[in-house]
Formats: C-alpha cells, structure tokens, sequence
C-alpha cells in the first residue's frame, strides 16, 4: 500500500487543545515577541553580574552551556511566549497552506494562562481564539462569538509544549547542536537530515511524519540564548522534505519566542468574561 506523505503538529501550550487545522496538519501556538535585551557589558572570560549568571565565565565550553540552561530553568515560574507555525503542502492534486499564530502569558508549566490565536489558510483568515486557562478548566471565545465554558481548554497530559518540554528537547540535542557565542550572545545550531532531532521535538510539538522518513528531510534548529540567565529567547526549527520520485512536498516552520521572564503577574481572569460565560459572581 502506498503511503502518502504527510506531517501533522497538535502544538499546544502544555497540552492545551486551542485549534485543530484541517487537512494533514494539526498544529499550535503563535505570534512572536522579542526577548528582553540586557545591557550588561561582556566579554570574553568577563564576570556577569547577573541573579543566575554571577559566577558564570564567558564563553562557557559547550557541556556547561547545556547544564547551565537546565540550572537556570528551575527558577522559572512565568513568561511571555509568542510562536507562529507554518504548514505547506505540495502536491499534484492539492497545494495548501496553514499558518498559526499565538501567544501565551502565565505561569511556566502554563497551569494558568492567557492565550490568544488566529489561524489562516492561503493567507484567508479562519479562526481566531482567546482563552483563559486556570485550575485546570478554561474559558474561550471564538471569532468574538462571546466566552463560553470550555472543557477542550482543559491541561491534557498527551502534549507538553511547555519552555521546560521544549527546553529539554533542545539538551537532548546536545551532541548534534554546533554551540557558538559571538557578540556576547550563545547560538545553538544545526542543519542537516539526523533522525534524532525529529525524534526530540516529536513529543512537544507533537510531530509526525507519515510517507517521510526524517532522514529524506532537510532540518534546521536555532537556538538562542541570553548570555546572562542563559535562558532560551528564541527557538525555531524548520523542515522541508528533500527532493525525491515522489510528486509530494512539505514543509513546516516553528518559531517560539520567550521575553517577560518572572514578571507576568498572576493571572486574573476579567469579571466581565466570567459573568458572560458563567453567569454573574458572587
């Protein structure tokens, strides 16, 4: 039997189901934010002055880099994330294209977020969502059709697009990823068609591949990061598949931006929004 090609991404922050696109694809968050600049002078084998990175020596060697980046992660308790995905679909019969924006502000594991998103197709707009997500339930309205009770916001354990999942996809990249600091900032790179790259973001951006193997694929990560926290401000990965007998092409962009680390407050959700969707307050 013939398979046809087809990649699918159910990207959801932290499992949280916001859209579903149609045709082979499936995918989650958008909109991108630039990462907070710092203004601290550095240097090689400079001292950071920084909350994390006091007793940091730049440039780190690359094994430190990766231990460092979990170490900083554990005082993470909130953030701002934007991200875009982009899926393209070439084929005889069909040409499509599916682009989603979103942003997440809240907490890190996202146990309370405010979400927005909006979705095209061949550049027509399909849907647009916001939600709030707290104590495990959630609240949303769709095309500003008004806030309604929403179950299908609720955390689902399936996916984890959280910075920590996307974080540790990243170390487990470590032998593949080429580590570089210039200009005082650290970039972690790669390109190339290794399977273990798209094995590592399968599980957070929930990835698949059917008709393609990665190796056919040509892949590209970069990451990077503040040379003071050694927190990750940027991650994208592309991939497009490799030209072949086979009439079929695909292609997928992830772009994930991190800024507002530890200073979004604590989520309220408008009273407003919930007396529309629950009725009045007490």
């Amino acid at each position: 039997m013939t398979r046809t090609p087809c990649a699918t991404g159910a990207t959801s922050i932290a499992g949280i189901a916001l859209l579903t696109l149609t045709g082979c694809v499936s995918l989650g968050p958008g909109e991108s934010q630039a990462g907070p600049s710092t203004d601290a002078t550095r240097g090689d084998g400079a001292q950071i002055p920084d909350e994390h990175g006091a007793g940091l020596v730049h440039p780190l060697e690359d094994p430190e880099i990766f231990a460092e980046m979990r170490t900083a992660a554990e005082d993470l308790e909130s953030l701002r994330m934007g991200a875009t995905m982009t899926f393209e679909l070439d084929a005889p019969w069909l040409t499509q294209e599916q682009h989603l924006e979103m942003t997440a502000e809240g907490a890190a594991d996202f146990s309370e977020v405010h979400v927005t998103a909006s979705l095209t197709e061949q550049g027509d707009p399909v849907e647009d969502i916001e939600a709030y997500i707290q104590d495990g339930t959630g609240v949303e309205n769709i095309d500003d059709q008004g806030w309604t009770d929403s179950p299908s916001s609720t955390i689902d354990e399936g996916t984890d697009s959280t910075y920590a999942a996307v974080l540790e996809a990243v170390i487990a990249m470590e032998d593949l990823l080429e580590v570089d600091y210039d200009d005082d900032s650290y970039a972690l790179e790669y390109a190339g068609s290794d399977a273990e790259i798209f094995d590592s973001l399968e599980d957070p951006f929930s990835l698949n591949l059917d008709g393609y193997e990665p190796e056919e694929t040509d892949m590209t990560v970069e990451v990077l990061l503040d040379p003071q926290t050694l927190l990750m401000e940027e991650f994208e990965f592309t991939l497009y598949t490799q030209d072949s007998p086979n009439p079929i092409s695909l292609g997928m962009e992830i772009s994930v931006e991190y800024s507002m680390f530890n200073e979004v407050p604590p989520l309220e959700i408008p009273e407003d929004v919930l007396e529309e969707a629950y009725g009045p307050q007490q």
